[in-house]
């Protein structure tokens, strides 16, 4: 409506008087919304009776004005807006509304519908863009819901693991003490029993369980360890380098073909250089397991805006659409017998605690993954 004022006021040299409706329109529509309550601004209805509104004034205004005016853009900026509405219901009412004023301008009391192919053309023009932009902001509106659900659900992850970290260290040290009376009772019994093949073969069960259970408990006190952080300034690159040289050599053992780039420059940021290398190992670790033997796993370390990207790729098993969701679960694993299931867990951790995140993505099961650490640069 503010265009239409200052058109008008451009067009017309006389009978200002006539500005005045319009003038008063614009300030209660902005009257009108401040009080509206926010549950009925969400309402389609009511988003799409403000498209309609200013339809209906635009035609006025181009009835008013014509034949010295031609307004079609006014109508055109409609359909481009009726994207920014929440529905698609929404949209084809705008549209059809604003394309159907638009051939209602045309129309002459006593020369009837315009012979002009411009205005016919135009027409066509309104409807086709209409159609665009609905398909696009339905594109576009289930990106948008699709990213904040994946936000969200990431969010409820590191709470969760928030959670397990402040309680993981105290559990931990409880039951550390009771593992180890287990295992030096079962080596105890191996000794006094060795002649009983049977009884060997279960005490070394025992004993092999035990290990396991260390394991586990090692990684919970690594969890909750990360909320003791030394914040500094750091280069990037030191802790990418420290990672990728602890586990070269075990992917030289399985003939991994590894492939480090982007390492030659300053990556700075903030954070405790540590608990970075171990969330990069964690990452690397996971792709070698999934890696197979002599496949190839890349290391590709890049800076856009405010971000710095490590992306860590391999062409292993892949990850199914449904274990996607869940693959930063606490002790949540693929791998039948092996792993704690701790290790992405502690790595998204990490990366939230120094206000970054991990992302990931598999075109499916035999087909790889990528996981990216993202990390603000300082």
């Amino acid at each position: 409506m503010a265009v239409l004022i200052l058109m008008a006021m451009f067009q017309t040299s006389s009978h200002v008087e006539r500005l005045w409706p319009l003038t008063f329109l614009l300030g209660g529509s902005l009257f009108v919304l401040q009080l509206v309550d926010d549950r009925i601004l969400s309402r389609w209805w009511f988003q799409a009776s403000f498209f309609v509104g200013d339809a209906l004034v635009a035609t006025g205004v181009l009835m008013w004005l014509s034949p010295k005016a031609d307004l079609f853009l006014l109508y055109l900026l409609l359909v481009f807006g009726s994207a920014l509405t929440r529905s698609a219901k929404q949209r084809w009412i705008i549209a059809i509304v604003a394309i159907a004023l638009y051939l209602v301008t045309g129309w002459r009391p006593v020369l009837g519908w315009p012979t002009n192919p411009e205005f016919w053309l135009r027409a066509v023009f309104l409807a086709v863009s209409a159609a665009l932009m609905t398909v696009l902001a339905s594109d576009t509106r289930k990106a948008q819901e699709d990213q904040s659900r994946r936000f969200e659900e990431r969010l409820v992850q590191v709470g969760r693991l928030a959670t397990l970290g402040r309680v993981a260290g105290e559990v931990a040290h409880r039951i550390k003490g009771p593992l180890t009376t287990i295992s030096v009772d079962a080596e105890v019994l191996s000794s006094r029993l060795s002649h009983d093949k049977a009884a060997l073969k279960e005490l070394h069960e025992i004993r092999d369980q035990v290990e396991r259970c260390k394991t586990i408990l090692k990684d919970l006190l690594d969890l909750g360890r990360i909320e003791e952080m030394d914040m500094r300034p750091l280069d990037l690159a030191v802790p990418l380098r420290a990672a990728v040289k602890a586990i070269s050599s075990q992917a030289k053992r399985r003939s991994i073909k590894f492939v480090v780039a982007g390492l030659d420059h300053k990556m700075r940021a903030k954070g405790d250089i540590t608990l970075i290398q171990e969330a990069v190992a964690a990452l690397l670790q996971n792709a070698l397991e999934a890696a197979k033997d002599e496949g190839q796993i890349s290391l590709t370390a890049s800076t856009a805006g405010r971000w710095h990207r490590v992306a860590i790729v391999d062409d292993g098993v892949g990850i199914s659409s449904e274990n996607l969701e869940r693959i930063f679960e606490p002790f949540f694993t693929t791998k039948k017998g092996e792993g704690s299931g701790l290790g992405l867990s502690a790595a998204l951790r990490i990366a939230a605690k120094h206000g970054g995140t991990v992302e990931v993505d598999s075109a499916g099961p035999g087909r790889g993954a990528c996981f990216t650490l993202v990390l603000p640069k300082s």
